[in-house]
């Protein structure tokens, strides 16, 4: 299963990273050095799920865009502070920091059941 992470912390990165290559043993990883839509919008069929680590201002600027590529990969926001946004359920998941590695399982996990109940069966 191939992930995406943006972390700008290094050390933070490292540990997703590891919380991650240890609940999904078969996964390729790839870490993006800086927050950018283009590099998501390349990967799109070569992704099963992107964690990104974003401000407010990034979430609330790139909005529309993560909305449209959930509808090929779950996302995982991690924030410093509770969003404001619109009362709706098609939003990037998110969790807050301080966060920790069963924090961030639990999300990814409801994201990837989620993104499946939705993915029409293949004959």
């Amino acid at each position: 299963m191939p992930i995406l992470i943006y972390e700008p912390d290094p050390l933070v990165c490292s540990d997703i990273n590891e919380t991650l290559s240890t609940a999904f043993p078969q996964s390729e990883i790839g870490i993006l050095e800086t927050f950018a839509i283009g590099p998501l919008v390349e990967n799109i069929s070569d992704t099963q799920l992107a964690v990104l680590s974003l401000k407010q201002e990034q979430l609330h600027q790139y909005l529309p865009e993560l909305r449209n590529l959930q509808e090929w990969f779950p996302i995982i926001c991690i924030l410093n502070d509770l969003p404001r946004l619109p009362k709706t359920t098609d939003y990037p998941r998110f969790i807050m920091r301080p966060f920790s590695s069963g924090t961030l399982l639990s999300a990814v996990n409801a994201a990837l059941s989620d993104q499946r109940l939705c993915q029409p069966e293949m004959p």
